[in-house]
């Protein structure tokens, strides 16, 4: 056995684990351990999708976990989030871990994907881009329209 970065022990560290659990009336929050290669996504993807089903709008995915990550991960990733937004689900990264961190800055999908430092921030910050999402109506005058 393996200990993570956190103290806890890893069964398989090449075999990647998700534990989804329901946070407040509207959000999930699935803690991602192993890891997260092109080798691991089907069984990721089974996962997530699972998430997408259960009718919340907010979907945090905590990293901090991840011990290996490649840039297959990453374009999944960025995929299930644009189908997440499809189905009125927002994604949440959290606590990247330093392997996911270092596939983010290496394929540029930090700016593309919504990435925050902590669990607690990014469901912190879901309910002001969940309101958003219910607003996707016209959008408001500017202040000030150009002549």
């Amino acid at each position: 056995m393996t200990d993570d970065p956190h103290g806890g022990p890893l069964r398989d560290p090449s075999a990647l684990e998700m534990v989804c659990d329901a946070v407040g009336d509207d959000g999930a929050l699935c803690r991602v351990t192993g890891t997260l290669t092109a080798a691991s996504l089907l069984q990721a993807g089974q996962g997530l999708d699972l998430a997408l089903r259960t009718g919340r709008r907010l979907l945090v995915l905590d990293l901090a976990r991840v011990l290996v990550c490649d840039s297959a991960a990453m374009d999944y990733l960025l995929q299930f989030g644009e189908d997440a937004r499809a189905a009125g689900v927002r994604l949440r990264l959290s606590a990247a871990s330093p392997a996911v961190s270092r596939v983010l800055d290496e394929t540029g999908r930090r700016a593309a994907l919504s990435v925050y430092d902590s669990v607690e921030e990014a469901m912190a910050a879901a309910p002001e881009e969940a309101a958003e999402a219910l607003n996707d109506g016209p959008e408001q005058p500017a202040e000030h329209p150009r002549p």
